[in-house]
């Protein structure tokens, strides 16, 4: 099934032309042009795959419209379009997958939507797999052995990911295989380890595994990182402790791409999952090892692992680009620390 990608604001005359050469080679299709912000909202239910964004609509910026948009209501991938290179900045600060100059170069269009498209199916095979963890686990807790009848039943018909893009789950059984015990293109790692069935509903990002459970766990609400209350101060933790209300989420640094600062809160992001919980970004980089985690922003911190490529902006900030299409900035005050 082709990727579908829907094209809202303001864009290049030359653009639909540019797109009709390239959706057919890179499988995926244009539903549709929407300039207004009201026609766009419409155009986002259900949700496409990919937006490619003018920085201008008809009645407002195409980047305040994406800002306005609950993480909910975004596609997976967001490519913005614009004929001022400081809005490059703009862009990635909206987390976009890629960001394309006017005039538009079609060979730098078909990167942007290539690198899109790869972050949609990249997407669609952690969900993929975290159901069959789910599956697999209901298996194992009830008895059965037909694991293909529980499939069907969990996965329907196999064509869908719950956002449109076509991933089945044999497929990502398939993929999975291929890549176990490697790295991915993109930088994701999938364990060699034997897949074992899941404890609990739990994602497979916060789930623990049995020699984890003895090592110190990052407490982001002490300053320490919680090292001196754990009595291990001279130990790296290997998980991070995440409340969410009454709930405690034990989730493995392993994991983890980058870490926000959002208030008198932190964003964990972790192989696709974004966990809430207080803390602070000095706590962080208190308890961590800056080698691996290092601080890109006042408000970030990234685990270097996650870093594919690095692009200079003017000015002397810089762009990061993880493995799964991920775009972070790059402040100029902590570039040096980037190795």
């Amino acid at each position: 099934m082709a990727l579908r990608v829907v094209v809202l604001g303001r864009v290049p005359a030359s653009l639909p032309e540019q797109l009709a050469h390239l959706t057919a080679s890179l499988d995926a299709s244009v539903l549709g042009f929407h300039a207004d912000a009201q026609s766009a909202r419409a155009a986002l239910r259900p949700l496409p795959d990919i937006a490619l964004v003018g920085a201008e609509m008809a009645d407002m910026s195409g980047f305040a419209f994406v800002h306005s948009l609950a993480p909910s209501e975004r596609p997976t991938a967001i490519v913005f379009t614009s004929a001022r290179e400081e809005d490059a900045v703009r862009a990635f600060e909206l987390q976009a997958t890629d960001f394309v100059p006017v005039p538009v170069v079609a060979e730098r269009l078909r990167d942007a939507l290539a690198r899109a498209r790869q972050q949609v199916l990249q997407v669609a095979l952690l969900r993929t797999a975290d159901e069959l963890q789910r599956l697999i686990g209901e298996a194992s807790a009830s008895g059965h052995t037909d694991l293909g009848a529980l499939f069907s039943r969990g996965g329907g018909d196999g064509h869908s990911n719950g956002r449109g893009v076509g991933t089945g789950h044999d497929t990502a059984v398939e993929a999975a295989g291929r890549k176990r015990g490697n790295r991915h293109a993109t930088g994701t790692f999938i364990p060699s380890t034997p897949w074992r069935a899941p404890r609990g509903s739990e994602p497979v990002s916060a789930r623990l595994t049995r020699d984890d459970a003895d090592a110190p766990v990052l407490d982001l609400t002490q300053d320490d990182g919680g090292r001196a209350a754990s009595g291990q101060s001279d130990a790296r933790p290997l998980r991070v402790l995440v409340r969410e209300g009454r709930r405690t989420r034990f989730v493995p640094l392993a994991a983890v791409d980058w870490f926000e600062a959002d208030g008198n809160y932190i964003l964990v992001h972790a192989a696709g999952e974004k966990y809430r919980t207080r803390g602070t970004i000095t706590a962080i980089e208190a308890a961590l090892d800056p080698r691996q985690f290092v601080r890109i922003h006042r408000r970030m911190v990234v685990n270097m692992d996650r870093v594919r490529e690095m692009t200079p902006l003017p000015g002397g900030d810089g762009l990061l680009m993880l493995g799964n299409g991920s775009t972070l900035r790059l402040s100029r005050t902590y570039r040096t620390r980037v190795r």
